[in-house]
C-alpha cells in the first residue's frame, strides 16, 4: 500500500509540474507576442485576399525569423509597434507578386475616364523604384489601392498606384489626414485619387525589402463633380460659405469656413524680411459670386502649388484666415487665406478641352507641316484639321497653330 501511495504521489507531482510548466509557457512574453502578431496579420486579410492566398504562411518560424531580423536591423532597440509594422510590411511584400495584378484592375478601370494631362513635376512609382530616390518637389498623381492601419498601432497606411506604373508603393499617412482615413466612411479609401508632393523616401533595411514614402503634409484629395458622392460632399460642405460671408470678427471668436473657388492665377515671389528671404506663392481664387481673394503659401508650403493648375476648382476646408496686416501684404482686401494646421484641400482638376480647327493646305503653306500631311499638286487644295487647346474661359489658344498668321496687303 505504501508503495502504491508513493507512485500516486509521484504521478500527481509530475502532473502538477507539467501544468506549472505549461502555465509558464503560456505566460512567456515572447510566445504571447508571436501569437499576437499572427492574429494581427490575419486581421489584415480581407475576404477577396483570403480566396486566393494561403494563410498558413503565418507560421511560427516565419514570424520568429522576421522578428529576429528586425531586432538585428534595429540594434538600438525595438518596440512592439516597430515589430508589428515590419512584420506586416514583410508579409505584404511577400504577396506583391500575385496581388497587384488583381488590385491594379481598379487603376485600369479609372484610367479609361482619365482625361487629365500630367502636371509638370509628375513622376511615376516605377521611376522611384528605379532611381531609389524622389525629389522633394516631385508630384505623385496616385490612386489609393488600399488603406489600412498597421497592426498593434494607430498608424494609417495608404498603398498607392498610378496610371503609368506596374509597381505600387506604401505611404505613411500624415496625422493631419487621420480623420479622413477612418473606415468605413473615410474619404481616403480604395479607389480615391490624390495628388501629393514634398515626399521623402524611406530606404530599405535588412528587414524591409521595399521602400516606403514618409508622411507628407502636402496632399490634395481629388473630387469628381460627376460622381454622386463627391457632388453631395461639395454641395453640403462647400456651397454655404462664400468669400463675402467671411468675417474677421467671427474668425476671432472661433468660426471656421469651407470655401469653393476657381484658381485664377498663380504667382511666385521672394519676400525679404528681418530673418532673411522666404519663398511665397500667391494663388488668386475667384468664388461663384465673382469675388477674388488671395490664398498664400509660405516657405516649404510653396510645394503645394505644384499640385495646382489655373482653371481647377479648389475646395478649402478650414483655411487659416489672416488679416492683410498679418499677411504682410499691400492689398485692398481686408484679409487673406493661408494653409493652416487644420486646413484640408480638395481639388476638381481642370480638364483642358480641345477643338478641331480646319485649315487649308496651299502650295506655299504645306512646307514645314509634314505632321499634317504631304501636299500633292495634282490634288489641288487640301483641307485638314488640327487640335488646338482651349483656355479656362473656353477660348481657342492659337499659339500652337502650325502656320503663322499673315496680314493681308
Amino acid at each position: 500500500m505504501e508503495a502504491n501511495t508513493e507512485v500516486v504521489e509521484d504521478s500527481q507531482m509530475d502532473v502538477d509540474q507539467y501544468q506549472e510548466d505549461k502555465e509558464k509557457e503560456e505566460e512567456d512574453p515572447f510566445l504571447n507576442f508571436v501569437d499576437l502578431a499572427r492574429s494581427e496579420l490575419l486581421s489584415l486579410e480581407d475576404d477577396s485576399n483570403r480566396d486566393d492566398s494561403d494563410t498558413s504562411g503565418y507560421g511560427w518560424s516565419w514570424i520568429v525569423s522576421h522578428i529576429l531580423k528586425t531586432c538585428i536591423a534595429y540594434s538600438s532597440g525595438v518596440t512592439p509597434a516597430i515589430l508589428l509594422s515590419e512584420l506586416s510590411q514583410a508579409w505584404s511584400e511577400q504577396r506583391r507578386v500575385a496581388v497587384p495584378k488583381k488590385r491594379l484592375e481598379l487603376i485600369n478601370h479609372l484610367k479609361k475616364n482619365n482625361k487629365r494631362t500630367k502636371l509638370p513635376n509628375t513622376v511615376t512609382i516605377d521611376s522611384i523604384y528605379e532611381k531609389k530616390f524622389i525629389a522633394l518637389n516631385s508630384v505623385l498623381e496616385a490612386v489609393i489601392i488600399d488603406a489600412y492601419v498597421l497592426p498593434g498601432t494607430n498608424i494609417h497606411m495608404l498603398t498607392l498606384g498610378d496610371y503609368w506604373s506596374s509597381n505600387i508603393i506604401d505611404l505613411y499617412l500624415h496625422r493631419r489626414f487621420y480623420d479622413l482615413a477612418g473606415l468605413p466612411s473615410g474619404i481616403l479609401k480604395k479607389g480615391r485619387e490624390v495628388f501629393l508632393t514634398g515626399c521623402y523616401l524611406r530606404s530599405t533595411t535588412e528587414s524591409s525589402g521595399h521602400p516606403r514614402l514618409l508622411p507628407t503634409e502636402y496632399l490634395v484629395i481629388l473630387l469628381d463633380e460627376n460622381q454622386d458622392d463627391d457632388a453631395m460632399l461639395l454641395g453640403a460642405q462647400f456651397c454655404s460659405d462664400s468669400f463675402s460671408s467671411i468675417s474677421l470678427e467671427a474668425v476671432n471668436k472661433g468660426a471656421s469656413y469651407s470655401l469653393y473657388a476657381r484658381i485664377e492665377n498663380i504667382e511666385s515671389a521672394e519676400i525679404r524680411g528681418r530673418f532673411g528671404t522666404s519663398q511665397r506663392k500667391q494663388i488668386t481664387l475667384v468664388d461663384g459670386d465673382g469675388v477674388a481673394l488671395n490664398f498664400f503659401l509660405w516657405s516649404e508650403q510653396v510645394l503645394l502649388a505644384n499640385l495646382f493648375r489655373v482653371g481647377s476648382m479648389l475646395a478649402l476646408d478650414k483655411p487659416y484666415i489672416a488679416s492683410s496686416v498679418e499677411c504682410d501684404i499691400q492689398t485692398s482686401e481686408e484679409f487673406c487665406l493661408e494653409y493652416g494646421s487644420a486646413t484640408q484641400l480638395y481639388l476638381v482638376p481642370y480638364i483642358q478641352h480641345e477643338e478641331q480647327v480646319c485649315l487649308t493646305m496651299t502650295p506655299n503653306r504645306h512646307q514645314g507641316s509634314k505632321q499634317i500631311g504631304s501636299y500633292n499638286p495634282t490634288q489641288g487644295l487640301r483641307v485638314s484639321q488640327v487640335s488646338l487647346p482651349c483656355d479656362s474661359q473656353g477660348t481657342i489658344d492659337f499659339s500652337n497653330y502650325p502656320f503663322r498668321f499673315c496680314s493681308l496687303l
